[in-house]
């Protein structure tokens, strides 16, 4: 069974995209709140999750989301993370990227965006919405 890490605020958006998860790829989906200190429980998801989703719309205002994502590739370097980002400025997405995100998607994602993003990384691949 998949197991994914949920850094993001629960709110109607997110419940579908864990839905989604759950569904089509038969994951189990835990959710962190953005807004909690998560870095004494990277070491067990790196052990645990299969892949990290980052909500960057739930977690504005919980610090810079680049340092956040380096702090996360940090304490679980093996594991790709997916943000789920409402920017389409390729100067903040290129940001994600260097500090350690695998993919970025839309943060309403439909199904098989979803699907393939996830999968992609799984195989040890990127996968970025928007022009790399």
């Amino acid at each position: 069974m998949l197991q994914v890490t949920f850094i993001a605020k629960i709110n109607q958006t997110n419940d579908i995209v864990s839905e989604i998860l759950r569904s089509s790829l038969d994951a189990s989906v835990d959710f962190i709140s953005p807004a909690t200190d998560y870095s004494d429980q990277l070491p067990m998801l790196s052990k645990k999750h299969s892949i990290i989703i980052y909500d960057l719309n739930t977690s504005h205002g919980c610090g810079n989301a680049p340092d956040n994502i380096k702090d996360i590739k940090t304490g679980s370097p093996d594991i790709p993370i997916l943000v789920l980002d409402h920017h389409d400025d390729k100067k903040f997405v290129q940001r994600l990227i260097d500090a350690g995100a695998s993919g970025v998607i839309s943060h309403t994602p439909t199904e098989p965006k979803l699907v393939e993003a996830v999968n992609e990384l799984l195989n040890g691949n990127t996968f970025f919405e928007y022009p790399e």
